[in-house]
Formats: structure tokens, C-alpha cells, sequence
């Protein structure tokens, strides 16, 4: 509804927990790493845990996403105590028949896919969601299941994410063996208040959004609302946004935040609490923000319209090439790559389109199984030397997957290792590196940065014990 009236692509605020969406934050990407660390290095039983809607879900999507082409993945999620036995469902995550069975026979047929696996060389890893209505004894069952591993090869990992319970839970007498098996967890806290606006910046910013489109109070209002829960944080934006784009305000602001979340949480479902406006905006704010307002009126531009092909001009206008865009853009989310990409190259006659216009004709070269042509116009474009260092870093990304595609490792292996060493937290280049290259996988964790890294959080951890 909103999103061509603010110049989103798709909606920046969807529930539905999207590894695109991922904000690395402070936590998350420690979260991240962790979890990459855990399944890297074959870890038995790993652990996440949080409050309800603090990204949990979307934490374990994307590094099962990153690892989709070395695991065999089954999931677990309709958790509750009265599942009785645990092993036929566990045999039903991972499309393994076992009707009919008695327990003996449930485990001989698991322990024989995972022998399979591992000869196929790929690891089995279980994801177990809301992981604290297991209860006890079905736990005590999982660490029974993780004997089919040996000494040398563990070919299972297992996966628990819970709220705060679970950790409750794992702290029980009677589960001290299970507990001794973890070698890795984590408890993600809510965002803080400095966190929340790069968060709400980040989502709009992967949905398309080019300009701000909430004041920097806005933000700030929506994190005293929501107290830095991701998935509340999504749903007082998206509805703030409807206000918004029903208001026709350009700039969306700590009043219309306040408004249309009260106006929600009347219904009785939206979990926020009542705060009167005066205690979550000073005076002070409220001038701040109404500068804040003036200041980008003049250029606020009005909402996205069709631009009009002059008629008078041999030479397109810059507004006509922002229109053919935004065309590709539309044809390329349509699937007709074709059309997309005859936009494309229409709006890369602007030099100020080109290099961002000629990107997305490469990814929609690659996308119909053109991905030699698709590498030809990536290199050429980085040897332009144009574009931000930011679109570079993008370039240099997108090619070294297309190499990837076309089998070519060593090259795209050098390319993000140019990646790697401009940002190493650069989307998912450190993964891809250690796929590719095991040696250097092995080089970075001993590297005195990690070690430094994961020595302080084991000894904190061991203290915590004693």
C-alpha cells in the first residue's frame, strides 16, 4: 500500500523472518559467528536463545542458507510435551519413514541415514525451534540420539532454539550430561536505543528505500514503544507508515508513530504498553524534529509517478532514466529478465545511472543462465573504476559468485579475499571462503583475533561455573 508512495521495492517491514533482511548488529553478528563457529567445527548441540521476536529465527535461516549446499537439514518446530517419543518425528524432519516401528528399529533406520550421509560426505544437522517445550525427558532423548556419532566424525549436529526457558531448563540437575555436550550458545538480548534506528535504516535500505523517510525522533519513539523487539519494532513501523502514507507526509514523525500504534494497541493484541506523548518526547525532541521536517521539505521528492518521455529533447531527461530504472526494477522482480534488462540499458545512457543500471543487467544475465556475459559486464564495469566503494564491493561480490557458477574457484577465491580484507563481515564472504578454501578456513579461526575472541568467552564462561 505504502511502499511506491515511500520508493520501496516490497515491504521493508514484513514478519516473515527473511535472511535479506538480516541487521548485523552488535549481538547478531557475535550471534552469527557463533553459530558459524558451532556448525564449522562440527559442535554437537548448539544453543540460541531470546526473548519471542528477537531474531532468533532469522539468525538460523541464514547460516543454514549459507550452508544448503554441505548439510542435510531437518527441522523440528511443532515442539510440545505431549509429543510421546521423539525419534518418529525426528525421522518425519527429514522425510524418513518410520510407521510401524518399534524404538530399536526408529533408531537403526536413523543411524543408517546418517552412515549414508556421512559416506556422501555431508553433515546431518537437526534444528529444534521452541526448543523449551521439550521438557526433560524428550531432551534426555536428544542426547541419546547424538551417540550415533563416534570419537573422530560427527556427522549429527543438533540445533536448539528457545526463549529464555529453555536455558532454565538446561540448568537442571537431572540434565548436567546434556548441559556438558553444549559447546556453543548464546542469549540474544532486545536492541538498544542506539540500535534501533540503524535496524529501522537497514530494512528500508535492503527493501529499496533511496532517501529517509522517518525522522531520527521517530525512530528513537519507536524503540521506547517496542523496548528493541525486532518483531514489534516491524509492526510499529509498518503501521506507522500506513498513517503516513494516509497522512501523505513525507517524513514520518514521532507523533504519527505514537498515534498509530496507540490506535493499534487499542485493538488488544499488540503487545505494547501506554505511555502518554509528553513522556516519550520532550519539548526539546519535539523542536529537534520539527527542524528536522523543515529541512527536508524543499527536497522531499513526491511520491513515485511515471515519468512523462519528453517530447521536445533529442537527449532523455534524468527524471525519463530514473523512470526506465524503476522499470527494470519492476520487470526483474516480474521474472521478464529480457524486458528488464532493454530497460536497464536505456537508464545506463545516464552516466549517473550507469554503473548501478548496468549491475542489474549483469545479475539479470546470470539470472536467465547467461553468466559468462554476466562476468564480461561485471568486469568491465570494475575496470571503469566507477561507482562508490560500497557498488564496488557489491561488483566484486556478484562475480565472484558468477565464477562460482561457471566452477571457477580460484578466481572467485581471490576476489573475496579482496572482499574479505576491505570488510570481513561483508555479507557471507567469510562462509564462502571456507567452503571453498579449507586452508585458509582453518588459518582465520586460529587466527589471534578469534582466539583472543573465543578465549575471553570461554573463560567468562568457565568463571560463571566456578
Amino acid at each position: 500500500m505504502y511502499e511506491s508512495f515511500y520508493g520501496f521495492r516490497t515491504n521493508p517491514f514484513t514478519l516473515v523472518p527473511d535472511p535479506r533482511f538480516l541487521y548485523l548488529g552488535k549481538q547478531h553478528k557475535t550471534a552469527l559467528n557463533l553459530l558459524e563457529y558451532g556448525l564449522f567445527n562440527r559442535a554437537i548441540f548448539t544453543v540460541i536463545t531470546g526473548e519471542p521476536g528477537t531474531g532468533k529465527t532469522t539468525l538460523l535461516n541464514t547460516i543454514l542458507e549459507q550452508s544448503q549446499h554441505e548439510v542435510t537439514l531437518g527441522v523440528l518446530s511443532h515442539t510440545h510435551a505431549g509429543l510421546g517419543s521423539l525419534m518418529p518425528w525426528v525421522l518425519m524432519a527429514f522425510n524418513l519413514d518410520g510407521k510401524g516401528m518399534d524404538s530399536v528399529e526408529l533408531f537403526k533406520t536413523f543411524a543408517a541415514f546418517i552412515s549414508r550421509e556421512h559416506q556422501r560426505q555431508r553433515r546431518v544437522v537437526l534444528v529444534v525451534d521452541e526448543a523449551q517445550n521439550l521438557g526433560a525427558a524428550m531432551l534426555e532423548e536428544l542426547r541419546l540420539l547424538s551417540n550415533v556419532n563416534n570419537g573422530r566424525n560427527q556427522p549429527l549436529q543438533i540445533v536448539l532454539s528457545g526463549q529464555p526457558g529453555l536455558r532454565g531448563l538446561l540448568q537442571r540437575d537431572d540434565l548436567v550430561q546434556f548441559a556438558q555436550r553444549i559447546s556453543v550458545d548464546y542469549h540474544l538480548q532486545a536492541l538498544g536505543e542506539d540500535e534501533t534506528p540503524a535496524y529501522i535504516r537497514h530494512r528500508m535500505s535492503m527493501a529499496g528505500g533511496a532517501r529517509p523517510v522517518m525522522t531520527t525522533q521517530a525512530s528513537v519513539m519507536v524503540h521506547r514503544l517496542t523496548g528493541g523487539n525486532a518483531r514489534l519494532i516491524n509492526q510499529v513501523c509498518d503501521v506507522s507508515l500506513a498513517y503516513g502514507y494516509a497522512e501523505r507526509a513525507p517524513l514520518v514523525t514521532a507523533n504519527i508513530v505514537w498515534r498509530a500504534t496507540n490506535d493499534r494497541r487499542a485493538g488488544g493484541i499488540l503487545p505494547v504498553a501506554q505511555y502518554p506523548l509528553c513522556d516519550l518526547l520532550s519539548p526539546e525532541d519535539a523542536a529537534a524534529e520539527e527542524l528536522e521536517v523543515a529541512a527536508a521539505a524543499p527536497t522531499s521528492p513526491a511520491p513515485v509517478q511515471t515519468a512523462v518521455r519528453p517530447q521536445s529533447s533529442t537527449e532523455p531527461t534524468a527524471q525519463y532514466q530514473q523512470s526506465y530504472y524503476e522499470q527494470g526494477l519492476a520487470l526483474k522482480q516480474a521474472g521478464s529478465y529480457k524486458q528488464a534488462i532493454a530497460a536497464f540499458e536505456r537508464a545506463a545512457t545516464d552516466v549517473l545511472q550507469q554503473v548501478r543500471a548496468m549491475s542489474q543487467v549483469a545479475l539479470c544475465l546470470s539470472a536467465v543462465g547467461r553468466h559468462e556475459d554476466a562476468a564480461k559486464e561485471l568486469v568491465a564495469l570494475l575496470k571503469s573504476r566507477q561507482g562508490t566503494d560500497i557498488e564496488r564491493l557489491n561488483m566484486r561480490y556478484f562475480l565472484a559468485r558468477t565464477l562460482e557458477t561457471l566452477h571457477r574457484t580460484q578466481k572467485a577465491c581471490e576476489l573475496y579475499m579482496v572482499i574479505y580484507k576491505q570488510d570481513p563481515g561483508f555479507r557471507d564472504v567469510g562462509v564462502r571462503l571456507r567452503r571453498l578454501n579449507p586452508a585458509w578456513s582453518l588459518a582465520s579461526f586460529s587466527s589471534p583475533r578469534w582466539i583472543k575472541g573465543f578465549a575471553k568467552y570461554y573463560s567468562q564462561r568457565l568463571r560463571a561455573c566456578l
